[in-house]
């Protein structure tokens, strides 16, 4: 027997907890699970077989979560139809093979399942229904005009028609549609059923697998009661990593390029560019500085540049944070020496708050924190990886947070992940590498090109983030660290819910989806509609 448990808040203040089945590993639908009871303060037990856990009639979980590898479906169905019966809600994370659920007829009646359609049909888009996410209804299928690089959903999927009494949240789109396919038998993805008294959620697919799974499974609670509240960041970050660069480098490329060295580009096309995106978004940036790129050349940073742009970063209410980065030919410690020792020379009376981990290592990054310039730094910024926290202390005073999207790439898989989380936990954070300017690879890589993408996607596909407020990395950093440490609780009598918050300090946000209700009024709080129930 293996019984994991991993306490996120006081379990006497919040009654909610949630029960897992599976595994909590360092990536995967563990992962996942535990991340999301982690922000959402939900107390969260691991089992790693059904057959280990015993409901509490007294104190029965908002869901039993299982990852269909640790589920047998022979051994394990009979206490599965025993939990609903109890009134506990299920969530299949992903789901057995369609063979086994195809010849097993209580699992299929579990999940709602009429038909196992096929083992493998191939769709050609995925439809996402209205008020599922925060964002409304999406349909990721390519039509003419659009990028074919943007569909990335794996679109082979088991096809299993659910039943009519069953509520789909996500489904594929075929062709057949065109010949009257009734939207009910088209490959379903996600989907809710009612059995006994509880509701039974199904994830056809990987999504629970990466961080995208977080906004998924609060929707999934939102969808089980009247309506859900939890506690949300409130911040949308534009950090621009590698900009400005102080040296002139790669001249004979820039002059091919852009007919105009790397300093004016920066200056003149590059800045102005990121600013009109920047204010028409209501985003704060973040500038990660990379003094130099080559450290192996003759060509310095020059200081009287870092002067010019660190005026430019105030006057916009900026901030400004270091680089990481290191090419193979250069030595890191040389590299962060002699970074350290220019912004000791010309900003000595700056404290930069914020650090861009680049390609270095956890053990790289310890030693960059050492060093005296960079003794200020509570923020590390990081790449986003779908199966690593988007929040997490690398030590008690320094908060690593993760980039969410890519301003050069939206692709469907993408933007379906920018909906989830900003869903979740009402974050946002766009990253952009300056380095790509300075080093193109191609035509493709010219500001040109990248800033057209940059713009089109941003001014187009960011308005689920329209109302959340805009920051810089350190003041994001501020909002993170009291969302992770507040504890609250809630309770609804009548038409008033009572919420009470401890372990906080100055402002908290929280996001309430309801289903049809409005907010006449609050008291201690204010209120902004983001968008119908939500």
């Amino acid at each position: 027997r293996s019984v994991y448990r991993a306490r996120t808040v006081d379990a006497d203040l919040n009654k909610r907890y949630i029960v897992y089945i599976g595994y909590r590993s360092d990536g995967g639908v563990g992962n996942v699970v535990k991340q999301w009871c982690l922000y959402t303060k939900r107390y969260l037990e691991v089992f790693r077989s059904v057959k280990f856990y015993q409901p509490d009639e007294n104190r029965l979980p908002e869901a039993l979560l299982i990852d269909a590898n640790y589920f047998d479906v022979d051994a394990d169905m009979d206490k599965l139809m025993e939990f609903v019966d109890l009134g506990i809600s299920l969530v299949f994370c992903n789901l057995p093979a369609p063979e086994v659920i195809d010849g097993n007829n209580k699992l299929k009646s579990l999940l709602g399942i009429h038909t196992v359609m096929s083992k493998s049909a191939k769709t050609e888009g995925i439809r996402l229904m209205d008020g599922f996410l925060l964002g409304g209804q999406k349909e990721y299928k390519l039509e003419e005009g659009v990028d074919e690089k943007r569909q990335d959903f794996l679109l082979e999927m088991p096809w299993y028609w659910v039943s009519s009494g069953t509520r789909t949240y996500m489904a594929a789109r075929m062709e057949a549609e065109l010949n009257g396919l009734k939207n009910e038998t088209l490959p379903a993805i996600i989907w809710r059923n009612g059995s006994g008294n509880a509701q039974v959620f199904a994830v056809n697919g990987d999504f629970l697998s990466d961080n995208t799974g977080i906004g998924i499974l609060e929707a999934m609670m939102a969808e089980l009661k009247d309506y859900d509240i939890y506690p949300v960041v409130n911040a949308k970050n534009l950090v621009v990593v590698n900009f400005p660069i102080l040296a002139s480098e790669n001249e004979a490329e820039m002059m091919k390029r852009y007919s105009q060295l790397l300093k004016p580009v920066c200056r003149d096309v590059v800045w102005p560019g990121l600013i009109a995106v920047a204010q028409k978004n209501s985003m704060k940036m973040t500038c990660m500085i990379e003094p130099q790129t080559n450290y192996v050349d003759s060509e310095e940073p020059e200081e009287e540049l870092l002067v010019y742009y660190m005026k430019l970063i105030r006057e916009q209410s900026a901030e400004a944070g270091a680089s990481g980065s290191y090419r193979e030919d250069v030595d890191l410690r040389q590299k962060l020496l002699s970074d350290t020792e220019f912004y000791q020379d010309v900003i000595e009376n700056y404290a930069l708050l914020s650090l861009y981990q680049g390609n270095m290592s956890e053990e790289e990054l310890r030693g960059a924190l050492s060093m005296d310039a960079f003794s200020d730094v509570r923020a590390v910024y990081t790449d986003f990886d779908e199966r690593a926290d988007l929040f997490s202390y690398l030590d008690s005073n320094v908060l690593m947070q993760s980039s969410v999207n890519n301003g050069f790439s939206h692709t469907f898989r993408e933007d379906f992940r920018l909906n989830s989380v900003a869903s979740a936990l009402g974050y946002s954070s766009i990253i952009l590498d300056g380095d790509t300017v300075a080093w193109p690879r191609g035509k493709e890589e010219t500001w040109e090109k990248l800033s057209e993408k940059f713009a089109s996607y941003t001014n187009t596909y960011w308005n689920v983030c329209e109302k959340f407020d805009g920051t810089t990395l350190a003041e994001s950093d501020a909002r993170i660290r009291k969302f992770l440490a507040l504890n609250y609780s809630q309770k609804r009598e009548a038409d008033n819910i009572y919420l009470n918050i401890s372990n906080f300090d100055g402002e908290a946000w929280f996001i309430i989806r309801t289903h049809g209700e409005e907010i006449t009024e609050t008291q201690g709080a204010t209120f902004e509609k983001l968008e119908e129930d939500a």
